[in-house]
C-alpha cells in the first residue's frame, strides 16, 4: 500500500475514535441536569443485593435472601427522586452476578440493564454466550476490597499506625494459622471474586493474570485461603455473619462501604488495604436493552449530578463516582492503589475453579433427605436433579461453579419414620471418573415416600455421627430437606436439650431447604426448626415450586 493509502486508513481510524468518543460522551453526560423524559420508562434493574442500601426503602431482610427467587423492594426515596425528577422508574430484582448473567443470555427481554459492583464478569461472561451489545456507564460509586481487622489482632500483627501490609503479608500470616477470616463466594459474589482476583494478580509476576499463570500462583494464594473460616453469598450477610460473633474470626474481606458500616457496630475494626493493591468496585449502570437507551442515558446523567453523588455517598459510605465530588464526612478519601483483573473469561473460571479445588478449605456436608408420604415421585425426580446439578451436569454460567468439590465428603441419611444412612463418598478431582459418586446419585434416584415426618430424629443422627467421626480443618455442614411438619420423632425440646449438652460446640450449621407445602405453612414445628438452624449460625432456604430444588441446592453451596 503506498503512502496515499496508509494516510487514508490513518485518517479514517481517526475519524472512527472521534466518533466513538463523541457517542460515549453523549451517552454518559456530566455537570448539568437531564432532561425530564416526556413519558415515564420503566427500568428493569438486575442488581446486586449489596445495593439494597440505595435502591430499597428499608434493604432486603433475610427472609427476602432465603427465597428461590430474586427479591424486590419498596424503593427508597432516591428512586422515587429520580423518577419524580426524570420521569425514569427504577425496578430493581436483587439477584447474584452470575445468576444475571445466565438469566440475560437465557432472556435478554427480562431486564433492560444491570446495575452490579462490578460489570466485568457479566460482560466476559455474555460475550462468550453471543450477547455483546452492552453499555457501560462511568463508575457511579466507588468502593475498593479492603480487610477489615479486629484491633486487638492488628496490634499483635504489628499492623497498626498506618503500617503498609502486602499480600505477601496476608497470605503468610494466615498460612502460619495467625489470621482467619470470612470471605463471601466468588461464584456469587464480585467482593469474593474481586479478594480472589487481587491476591493472584498481585502474586502474578506480569499482570494482567493469564490461564497459563494460575498453577505458577498456587503456592503464594493457597497459604492466604488456608486461614479462610467462612463463606456467604452475599456481603451483607457475610457481614451479619462477622457482627454476630465478632471473637470467632480474626479479619474480614469485603467492600470498604461494608467494613466502615460494620465499624460502628463491632468495636476496634481496622481497615487494612494491601499496599501492592486491590480491586475497586466502581458500580457502573448497564445498559442491556438498547431500545431503553434514552430512558438509561437520563438514569446515568442523574445518577452522576454532583448533588446525587453527594446524597450517594452519605447514603451508602461509598466514595463518589465523580473525582470532582467530595465523599461525605467518614468516607476515605485517600488513594488506593488498583490491580487489573483478568481480561480473559477462561482466566477468570480458571481462577474460581482452582480456588474450589485447591484453595478453598475442604468441606463435608450432610444431607438429610425428606422421604416420607408425601415426597410423590415427582418430588423425588426433581431431587434426584438436583443432585445431578451438584455432580456436573449443570452447565450455565452459575452453575458450573456450585458442583461437589475435589476432597468433598459427603453423606446421605434419608428420614421418615426412621433415620436410615444410604451412604458417604470422598469426591475425586473433576477431570477423573468417579463410579462412587455417581453411585450414590444413583441411590437418591432410587428413593420412594412412605411414612411419616421425623427431622429431628435425623438431626441428631447428622451431628452425633460428627461426634463420633470429626475431620479436622473441613468446613461442615448439615442441609436438610423436608416437605412438611414434623409428625413423628423426637421433639424439639429433646433435641434441643441434646444439642446445648452435646453438640453446640462443634459450630456445624444446619441449612434448611423448605419444599411446597413446608415453605407456606405457618405450623410451629415448622417456625422452630427455622429458628433451631438460625441458632445453628445456618438458614432456611424456600424453595416454593419443586422446580426450584435444583437451584435451592445451589445456592447453598455459597455458604459452605
Amino acid at each position: 500500500m503506498n503512502r496515499k493509502g496508509w494516510a487514508t486508513v490513518v485518517a479514517g481510524g481517526l475519524v472512527l475514535v472521534l466518533l466513538i468518543w463523541f457517542a460515549v460522551a453523549r451517552l454518559i453526560p456530566d455537570g448539568a441536569e437531564p432532561d425530564k423524559l416526556a413519558d415515564r420508562t420503566t427500568l428493569k434493574i438486575a442488581a446486586g443485593s449489596e445495593l439494597d442500601d440505595v435502591l430499597c426503602a428499608d434493604g432486603t431482610s433475610q427472609a427476602d435472601e432465603a427465597s428461590s427467587t430474586p427479591a424486590r423492594c419498596e424503593p427508597s426515596d432516591l428512586v422515587k427522586r429520580l423518577e419524580e425528577e426524570t420521569n425514569v422508574e427504577l425496578r430493581p430484582e436483587l439477584i447474584g452476578t452470575l445468576e444475571a448473567a445466565d438469566a440475560i443470555a437465557g432472556d435478554p427481554d427480562r431486564y433492560d440493564a444491570a446495575w452490579f459492583a462490578s460489570d466485568d464478569y457479566l460482560r466476559l461472561a455474555l460475550a462468550a454466550k453471543g450477547t455483546e451489545d452492552l453499555t457501560t456507564s462511568k463508575p457511579i460509586m466507588r468502593s475498593p476490597v479492603a480487610l477489615g481487622v479486629r484491633h486487638d489482632v492488628a496490634t499483635q500483627l504489628g499492623w497498626t499506625e498506618n503500617t503498609e501490609v502486602s499480600w505477601e503479608e496476608i497470605a503468610g500470616r494466615a498460612g502460619d494459622g495467625e489470621l482467619g477470616f470470612l470471605m463471601t463466594s466468588p461464584a456469587s459474589s464480585n467482593s469474593g471474586l474481586s479478594t480472589l482476583a487481587g491476591v493472584a494478580t498481585a502474586f502474578d509476576a506480569d499482570p494482567p493474570l493469564q490461564s497459563e499463570d494460575v498453577g505458577l500462583i498456587q503456592n503464594d494464594v493457597r497459604q492466604l485461603f488456608s486461614g479462610q473460616l467462612g463463606r456467604a453469598a452475599s456481603s451483607g450477610w457475610l457481614s451479619d455473619k462477622f457482627r454476630e460473633n465478632p471473637e470467632a474470626y480474626d479479619a474480614i474481606f469485603n467492600y470498604e462501604s461494608e467494613l466502615l458500616a460494620l465499624s460502628k457496630q463491632v468495636e476496634g475494626l481496622d481497615i487494612i488495604y494491601p499496599s501492592d493493591g486491590t480491586t475497586e468496585a466502581t458500580y457502573p449502570l448497564t445498559l442491556v436493552n438498547p431500545e431503553k437507551q434514552k430512558a438509561y442515558e437520563t438514569a446515568v446523567a442523574w445518577l452522576r449530578t454532583p448533588d446525587v453523588q453527594q446524597d450517594l455517598s452519605e447514603k451508602s459510605e461509598r466514595r463518589p463516582g465523580r473525582d470532582d465530588v467530595k465523599p461525605a464526612a467518614g468516607v476515605p478519601d485517600k488513594s488506593v492503589k488498583t490491580l487489573p483483573l483478568p481480561d480473559d473469561l477462561g482466566t477468570v473460571d480458571e481462577l474460581i475453579f482452582t480456588y474450589f479445588d485447591e484453595f478453598a478449605p475442604k468441606t463435608r456436608t450432610t444431607y438429610l433427605l425428606d422421604t416420607s408420604a408425601s415426597m410423590d415421585d415427582l418430588k423425588m425426580n426433581r431431587l434426584r436433579r438436583a443432585f445431578e446439578g451438584l455432580v456436573g451436569d449443570n452447565t450455565s454460567i452459575s452453575g458450573q461453579f456450585k458442583r461437589f468439590r475435589k476432597g468433598e465428603r459427603l453423606t446421605v441419611y434419608t428420614y421418615a419414620d426412621e433415620v436410615a444412612r444410604l451412604g458417604s463418598v470422598v469426591v475425586k478431582d473433576r477431570s477423573q471418573s468417579d463410579q462412587a459418586l455417581e453411585d450414590l446419585i444413583d441411590g437418591v434416584g432410587e428413593l420412594s415416600g412412605d411414612g411419616g415426618t421425623a427431622y429431628y430424629d435425623a438431626i441428631e443422627v447428622a451431628y452425633a455421627d460428627l461426634v463420633k467421626a470429626p475431620e479436622e480443618g473441613a468446613t461442615t455442614s448439615i442441609v436438610l430437606m423436608t416437605d412438611g411438619e414434623q409428625n413423628g420423632g423426637q421433639s424439639y425440646a429433646q433435641l434441643k436439650k441434646k444439642y446445648d449438652a452435646d453438640y453446640r460446640a462443634l459450630g456445624v450449621p444446619l441449612y434448611v431447604v423448605l419444599v411446597g407445602d413446608a415453605a407456606a405453612s405457618t405450623d410451629p414445628s415448622i417456625e422452630q426448626l427455622v429458628g433451631f438452624a438460625e441458632e445453628t449460625g445456618g438458614r432456611d432456604v424456600v424453595a416454593k415450586e419443586t422446580d426450584d430444588l435444583r437451584k435451592i441446592f445451589q445456592e447453598i453451596r455459597d455458604y459452605q
